[in-house]
């Protein structure tokens, strides 16, 4: 079966597609109309919804100074810049109202620990002077993507873009990405006729990756095994 043509935000870390090409090859209504049936695979984790609510909320045990312990074991040599990079995840978390946690998550599978290397070590298009943690903008052969004046703006774009594919527009987003193709994500979250999961971001965020969700569920388990306790209250 062949895959829906879709948005890449390429990780430093991963190869990245050339998406503006796609859309010229293929069509705005073919794109669209692959959109609305697209789905995970059946093999993706299970992961939370992106949005927040009274029964899908970010866990008691899930706190800024654990994260930030979770991800030094991670990366040893963490640049002093991102020492408050949890801290801000949970107050814009909050603020846009997505499961910061989970975003947390996404973000170490995209930079790699906030190491912004291949596995074998090579810097990826995205540098860390950049403050972008997904990749915005980064659509394969050299291109750095969008650039942040801070960390707290670029932790920022990143929730607001997690919030556009949940399927709810952001208006005055921190990322020019993410108004650039609301046009094309609101149909196809809209259409899955139930809350957008992380788990959904397989086939749309990442589509080369087809074990993408699951990187990002083996990362929040990883934490949990480490954090949190079955009696600590949510």
């Amino acid at each position: 079966m062949s895959r829906c043509p879709v948005l890449r935000h390429s990780p430093p870390a991963r190869p990245q597609d050339e998406w503006v090409g796609t859309m010229v090859r293929i069509g705005l209504v073919a794109l669209l109309a692959c959109f609305a049936i697209g789905q995970p695979a059946a093999h993706a984790a299970v992961t939370p919804a992106i949005l927040v609510n009274d029964t899908n909320k970010v866990p008691g045990c899930v706190k800024p100074d654990r994260l930030m312990e979770f991800i030094g074991k991670r990366n040893k040599s963490l640049d002093p810049r991102f020492q408050d990079v949890a801290r801000l995840y949970q107050s814009h978390g909050r603020e846009v109202g997505v499961r910061w946690d989970y975003a947390f998550f996404q973000m170490i599978v995209e930079t790699s620990s906030l190491k912004y290397k291949t596995g074998s070590g090579r810097w990826g298009d995205v540098k860390p002077k950049q403050n972008n943690f997904v990749g915005l903008g980064a659509t394969g052969g050299g291109e750095p993507g969008e650039s942040f004046p801070d960390v707290s703006t670029g932790v920022l774009a990143h929730l607001h873009h997690i919030r556009l594919y949940s399927g709810e527009p952001v208006e005055n987003p921190a990322a020019n990405r993410t108004k650039l193709v609301e046009d094309l994500i609101l149909p196809w979250s809209r259409g899955i006729g139930r809350p957008v999961t992380f788990t959904d971001l397989t086939s749309k965020w990442s589509p080369t990756d087809k074990g993408y969700s699951d990187d990002i569920e083996s990362v929040a388990k990883s934490y949990r095994s480490q954090f949190c306790t079955k009696d600590e209250e949510e």
